[in-house]
């Protein structure tokens, strides 16, 4: 018995090693058997995939308390090497789900992709199935943000196949999870060297452009890879992936200095500026001696002159500045300099913009919708003048408009070229034109003779524009007002092929400050008491810009008397009556008079009122008094221009009163522009309808009203009237709240009547 039992122990153990044995050799037979696109093994991967079904869900569970996002990478399968002209599309549908099966959200994500070749010295992939080699597309990824979701444990996939040429699509899913690790050097540090290798990879500039903050980034997360619910080769089907890593990067000669993407460059070539929302001090950092920057602040609003600003050491290259308010830095330098700036802990980052190189053999092919609108930005890449040439194409690639234009080549003191090897280099500045597109427009193509870059932006007609607009600069603290832009940037439809020819221009953008630009234009205010007989005066501090030169100002006209105890008559009677208004605590809380001697006694004497006065004469008259009109929550005002002169702009200045609990809300007002507009190439463009949130300005302003003074001032808002409008037939304001407003119009001459209902008591 004891032999039997010894016996049948090494049978079952002869037996599983042979079971092993086979299915290890039947394992390697079948990975070895697949035939190599090309052999790169040192720098090859092996990823396991899974294909996505078209005619059900693959489902993926992930923690709902520790994933903050889910990247999904998918890569388009194709039957055998060959090259497409034009991108294949598929779409992902894809929906998240809680625990209890409830769908929280589900959307349609679309790729276009193209096949990857080795003769094209792009990195070589190819997928295993069925002992065979499969052409594999450049990867596609996307993110989902599962914050806004905090009950979603689940996200399910399906493939809506959009053309035949294609075999089927695969997915990696990770989940973006904390790593629960402090000091990011440290653990970076600790990390394996293959590990750091294949990070950095990713970044097609190096380690050595790696900053801080991506650093600390990289190291703070971890992306877990999330496996398919189900019985393998029933529910979900896997695969083996053979790819080069990273995607998509060109390999660059790091032999040059590399600079920090993150700093602002500036030179005597070159001035770098930022844009700041809040007066919390600055701090910097700078390659260069403090002596060689000059920092200026410019006013966006032109009332207060340009001032230099002065930093202090703090320690080694860190520097600070505490006096500054919101507006524009510029960064000027007698030597070539980096700067890295941060404001309230936050850095501030230069934007960027990407460009496509055209030339002879290479146009720029753009998908457009019939009715929208476009914006061209070209930049000539030539010492001398370029021409370039568009063409609309109909859904037939029929050819229903052309235009030619001719380009400056303008060098730009602010804007620069950043190289392959991060340096700047001067480029010429942009130039845009604008372009409104018939309605059976499929397909806009732009080619040159010469060398020239252009980028394309679009947007709807009646697309939905809104603002916030704060005294001088702000971000926006409404939580239920999203900031919406103009323009949308748009691909080529042939970039697969400029990124293959590396015809892609990447410039950094820098806002230049405002030219103190004298007008000589006029304002008119515009009569409402047809239409709004509520109506009353105003007292309204606004001043001129810093460069205009003094006029002669009328009577309506005021400045604040800071001592009127010393307020004497005019020697000269430069006015026929000189007025003086006071402003009080006690009612009448606002008293108007003509200045006397016993006026001026009256004032004096009743010190324990300390009223505020105001007069018609003298210098620095900054204060006007205008006529402002009500206008009830969700009213229209509308403005005829069918027979009349169209103004260069219309400004709207709206005012809250009377004065409650809620000194800073918001108002909402939208405003729409009706005309005909001008067809063909513009180099301006008006936005017909707009939206704006408004934050209460700290301008001085009183109601000239004996029982309540007290009113608040909100920006004024201009609405520019383009010269692409021909005729303009009206403007319209909608009023979200009840609120008060003065609306002015800019004409390029001075009026011929007085505007007697601009002010009262003349």
């Amino acid at each position: 018995m004891y032999w039997i039992k010894n016996i049948l122990q090494m049978l079952i153990l002869c037996a599983v090693l042979v079971v092993a044995l086979w299915t290890s050799y039947n394992g390697y037979v079948w990975l070895s058997s697949a035939e190599r696109l090309e052999e790169r093994s040192e720098e090859e991967t092996r990823s396991v995939v899974h294909w996505l079904p078209t005619d059900k869900f693959v489902s993926f569970n992930f923690s709902s308390s520790r994933t903050l996002a889910i990247r999904l990478l998918s890569n388009a399968i194709f039957e055998g090497q060959q090259v497409f002209d034009e991108p294949v599309n598929y779409a992902i549908e894809y929906q998240l789900l809680d625990q209890q099966e409830q769908i929280l959200v589900e959307h349609v994500y679309h790729h276009a992709s193209k096949l990857v070749l080795a003769a094209q010295e792009q990195q070589v992939k190819q997928i295993i199935e069925d002992r065979k080699a499969l052409s594999v597309a450049s990867g596609q990824s996307f993110y989902v943000d599962t914050s806004a979701y905090p009950n979603a444990s689940k996200i399910r996939l399906k493939l809506l196949p959009e053309e035949d040429a294609l075999r089927g699509v695969v997915v990696r899913l990770h989940a973006k999870t904390p790593a629960d690790n402090d000091g990011s050097q440290q653990i970076w540090l600790k990390l394996p060297l293959e590990w750091r290798d294949r990070m950095l990879n990713y970044h097609t500039l190096g380690g050595n452009a790696l900053t801080q903050w991506e650093l600390s980034n990289a190291v703070s997360f971890d992306w877990q890879k999330l496996a398919p619910q189900g019985i393998p080769n029933i529910d979900f089907v896997s695969d083996i992936l053979y790819e080069t890593l990273p995607y998509n990067v060109i390999t660059y000669d790091f032999s040059a200095q590399q600079l920090d993407l993150d700093s602002f460059y500036s030179s005597k070539e070159l001035t770098a500026t930022f844009r700041i929302s809040s007066d919390q001090a600055l701090t910097f950092t700078s390659t260069t001696p403090l002596s060689t920057l000059r920092i200026t602040w410019h006013d966006l609003n032109q009332i207060n002159a340009p001032k230099e600003l002065v930093a202090e050491q703090l320690s080694g290259d860190v520097f600070q500045i505490a006096d500054v308010s919101p507006g524009l830095i510029t960064v000027q330098s007698s030597l070539p300099a980096l700067t890295q700036w941060r404001q309230e802990e936050q850095p501030i980052v230069p934007l960027h913009s990407y460009y496509y190189i055209m030339s002879a053999t290479a146009p720029v092919i753009y998908s457009v919708t019939g009715n929208s609108d476009i914006v061209m930005d070209f930049r000539d890449l030539d010492a001398v003048a370029s021409t370039t040439n568009i063409t609309v194409f109909d859904k037939a690639a029929q050819p229903i408009e052309r235009y030619r234009l001719e380009l400056e080549p303008l060098t730009s003191q602010y804007d620069r070229l950043i190289t392959p090897e991060t340096q700047r280099q001067t480029i010429n500045e942009s130039q845009k034109f604008f372009l409104r597109l018939p309605s059976h427009a499929a397909k806009v193509i732009i080619d040159t003779q010469d060398s020239v870059a252009v980028k394309l932006q679009s947007r709807s007609q009646h697309f939905h524009y809104q603002n916030v607009l704060c005294d001088q600069l702000c971000d926006n603290p409404l939580p239920d007002f999203i900031e919406i832009g103009a323009w949308f940037a748009q691909k080529a439809v042939n970039e697969f092929a400029f990124t293959e020819l590396q015809q892609i221009l990447k410039v950094r953008l820098f806002e230049s400050p405002p030219l103190p630009i004298v007008k000589e234009t006029s304002y008119v205010s515009e009569s409402l008491f047809d239409k709004h007989p509520i109506s009353n005066t105003a007292l309204v501090y606004s001043p001129s810009n810093y460069f205009e030169p003094p006029e002669t100002p009328s009577p309506a006209h005021f400045r604040k008397v800071d001592k009127p105890d010393t307020l004497s008559l005019p020697s000269s009677r430069e006015l026929k009556s000189p007025k003086m208004i006071a402003i009080k605590d006690q009612v009448p809380k606002y008293t108007e008079t003509e200045l006397t001697d016993s006026a001026l006694s009256n004032v004096t004497s009743n010190t324990t009122l300390s009223p505020l006065v105001y007069t018609n004469f003298g210098q620095g008259r900054n204060y006007i008094k205008t006529r402002l009109y009500k206008m009830a929550q969700g009213e229209t005002l509308s403005l005829q221009y069918r027979n009349r002169e169209k103004p260069v702009s219309i400004v709207i200045k709206p005012f809250l009163y009377p004065v409650r609990e809620h000194r800073e809300s918001a108002l909402t007002l939208n405003t729409h522009l009706y005309g005909q507009y001008a067809k063909g190439i513009n180099t301006e463009y008006t936005i017909a309808e707009k939206r704006y949130a408004l934050l209460p300005t700290k301008t001085e302003a009183y109601m000239l009203h004996p029982q309540s003074t007290e009113i608040l001032s909100y920006p004024a808002i201009t609405i520019k009237i383009g010269s692409d409008i021909q005729v303009l037939e009206k403007f319209a304001i909608t009023a979200e709240h009840e609120m008060w407003i003065t609306i002015l119009e800019e004409h390029n001459a001075q009026p011929l009547t007085p505007i007697w209902w601009q002010n009262e008591n003349i």
